[in-house]
């Protein structure tokens, strides 16, 4: 979606809604899972040549754990199709809400090439920051200046 048309649902809807990009999640299932495969296999192998010891022996289990963790939240997020972002007179929401009163800034895109988000910063240093990702818009650098122009103008009412 554009610019245009995310102004154009706010305006009609009264919101809008960023949901998981699914083909983006499917990829990401594929990935962690095959490498959660590829690592049981592995620490299967070394249990029954000389089990689990070392240094190494952890880091196995350890990147196993991380890829069985990986595996099932993009699993969750792919059956109830969750977190969703939602943009309206509000705030933004992503799980919890920030009104507009209550952000200081909204950042520019950062991360690697794959990875990117966005930060939106709360004006309560207690909490924490609302993170918008590539798994909710593939648009991050025309989603921030967008963003930035809601706040100021809902700043300005």
């Amino acid at each position: 979606m554009s610019v245009e048309a995310w102004s154009a649902e706010l305006e009609s809807k009264g919101s809008v809604d960023f949901p998981p990009r699914r083909s983006r999640l499917w990829v990401r299932l594929f990935g962690f899972g095959l490498l959660m495969v590829l690592s049981a296999w592995t620490n299967v192998d070394h249990l029954r040549a000389d089990g689990v010891s070392g240094a190494l022996g952890i880091l196995r289990l350890t990147a196993l754990a991380a890829f069985v963790y990986g595996t099932g939240l993009t699993a969750w997020q792919l059956v109830t199709n969750r977190p969703v972002v939602t943009v309206n007179a509000e705030g933004i929401t992503r799980g919890r809400s920030l009104p507009w009163s209550g952000i200081t800034g909204i950042d520019e895109p950062a991360g690697l090439p794959f990875a990117r988000t966005v930060q939106v910063r709360p004006a309560d240093r207690r909490t924490r920051p609302i993170s918008i990702s590539q798994d909710n818009v593939e648009d991050l650098d025309a989603l921030t200046p967008w963003l930035r122009a809601l706040h100021r103008q809902h700043l300005a009412d």
